[in-house]
């Protein structure tokens, strides 16, 4: 019995310290700068991240639906854990740059968004706590687990996706589960 508790008290001491240790990596890392690719089943491997009318989506081109469709690049400053994200063209007129939020309430299945307020989230939504471990992009909440819930919902244009977070304990049916990687597809001839 002594054994079993031991060993539990380990697993328990081990969890908590890898959560701190990626925590402390995302804390004392250099300022990145990098663009974000969606890799998951039965979507086209490399779909790269950009700004939709203050969404996340997925996909070579915006659906009809989408007003302002920007290229970004995503910065994690040093000092904390938001993305804060760049368009790649001079022809936006954003007078600051939006910061990336998911809503993390209890079985939530909300879009990935953009905010250039935290005063303007409903509660639950968040913009910190994101990271990258190895090129791959995670959200540690204040219990410190580390969480890669990011899907990718269909749209009405082929191969172009909504993203979204799944803060729910069941997998959605209209959506693949994704991972977003800083790593860029390879294109071979």
């Amino acid at each position: 019995m002594k054994f079993v508790l031991l060993c539990l008290a380990g697993i328990a001491s081990a969890d908590h310290y890898i959560s701190s240790v990626l925590k402390a990596r995302a804390d004392n890392a250099a300022s990145n700068t990098f663009s974000l690719y969606a890799y998951g089943e039965n979507i086209t491997a490399g779909l790269r991240l950009f700004y939709g009318d203050g969404k996340a989506y997925i996909g070579a081109s915006a659906p009809p639906s989408v007003e302002q469709a920007i290229n970004i690049t995503m910065t994690s400053p040093s000092s904390d854990t938001t993305f804060l994200a760049t368009a790649d063209s001079t022809s936006t007129n954003w007078t600051s740059q939006p910061m990336m939020y998911i809503n993390t309430t209890t079985d939530a299945f909300e879009p990935v968004g953009f905010t250039t307020s935290n005063s303007t989230l409903s509660t639950g939504e968040v913009t910190d706590g994101f990271g990258l471990y190895g090129g791959w992009a995670y959200y540690a909440g204040d219990s410190g687990t580390v969480e890669m819930n990011f899907f990718a919902s269909p749209t009405n244009k082929t191969d172009v996706y909504l993203v979204k977070w799944n803060a729910a304990s069941t997998t959605p049916t209209d959506a693949v589960a994704i991972s977003l990687r800083t790593v860029a597809p390879v294109v071979t001839t």
